[in-house]
C-alpha cells in the first residue's frame, strides 16, 4: 500500500494560486487537466488538479522514505513541492483510466508504473477541504478524507446511521467523521459506494470487518478524519 497526501491550498486560491495552476496543468494527463477544467470554482479545480498531480507521482514512483511509505504513513507534500519534484522529472506520463457505473476508477492494465511492480496497483482518490489523498495497493483500496466542520452531526447520524453509532456520536460528535470516512472508505473497496455502507455498523472495525480487511487511522492531519480500507483477499 502506498499513500499520497496533498496540501493544495495554494492551488485553491483563485489569485495567488493562478500561475501555480498553469504549471500544474502542464505536469498531468489529458482525462485529468479535462476533468480540473471543467471545475466551476477554484477550490475544487485545485483539488482536481491535486489529484492529477499524486497520480503523476506515484507513476513516477516517488518516496520520500521508502521504509515510512511500507508501513502505510502517507508521503505527504505540498501541491508547490509536488509541482517541483515533477518538473524534474521529465515528461508527463500518459494514463488510461476504467471509471466502473458506481464511479470507482482502475488503472488499465499495461502501464507499468514504479508503484506496481507485481502489476497495475488498484487505486482509490479522495478529497476534501485543503487535501486530496491517493491510495495504491496490490489489492482492492478504498480511502477518504473527511473534513471536520460544523454540521448537525446528531441529526444526520440518527437519519442516515445505524443506532448504534448514532448513540457514539451522540457522546461524541467528532466520531461522526471518522465514521462517515470509515463508510466511504469501506464503499469504495468493495466498490458499491456509501448506500450500502449506510446499512453496515462501522463502530468499531476492530471486531468482525477486521477479519476480511485492513484498516487505517493513524496519519489524519490536524482537523480531518483518514480512513483507508484495504481487501485482504
Amino acid at each position: 500500500m502506498r499513500i499520497y497526501l496533498l496540501d493544495v491550498e495554494q492551488l485553491q486560491d483563485e489569485k495567488a494560486g493562478e500561475a501555480l495552476s498553469g504549471r500544474a496543468r502542464l505536469l498531468i494527463d489529458d482525462y485529468r487537466r479535462s476533468k480540473a477544467e471543467q471545475c466551476k470554482n477554484s477550490s475544487s479545480q485545485g483539488s482536481a488538479l491535486g489529484v492529477g498531480l499524486a497520480l503523476q507521482l506515484a507513476a513516477r514512483g516517488y518516496v520520500e522514505d521508502v521504509s515510512r511509505a511500507a508501513k502505510g504513513i502517507p508521503i505527504a507534500l505540498t501541491a508547490e513541492e509536488a509541482i517541483r519534484i515533477l518538473e524534474r522529472n521529465g515528461e508527463v506520463i500518459k494514463l488510461a483510466y476504467s471509471i466502473e457505473n458506481s464511479g470507482k476508477p482502475y488503472l488499465e492494465p499495461g502501464l507499468k508504473i514504479p508503484a506496481g511492480e507485481l502489476g497495475i496497483p488498484f487505486i482509490s482518490i479522495s478529497h476534501s477541504g485543503r487535501y486530496v489523498v491517493l491510495a495504491l495497493s496490490y489489492y482492492e483500496i478504498g480511502i477518504d478524507i473527511q473534513q471536520r466542520k460544523g454540521l448537525n452531526t446528531e441529526k444526520i447520524a440518527k437519519r442516515f446511521f445505524t443506532e448504534k453509532e448514532a448513540n457514539l456520536i451522540h457522546k461524541d460528535p467528532n466520531l461522526f467523521f471518522t465514521i462517515w470516512a470509515r463508510k466511504e472508505a469501506w464503499g469504495k473497496c468493495e466498490g458499491g459506494g456509501l448506500v450500502p455502507a449506510m446499512q453496515r455498523d462501522f463502530s468499531d472495525i476492530s471486531k468482525g470487518l477486521s477479519r476480511f480487511y485492513m484498516w487505517s487511522e493513524n496519519y489524519s492531519p490536524e482537523g480531518y478524519a483518514l480512513c483507508v480500507c484495504e481487501k485482504l483477499s
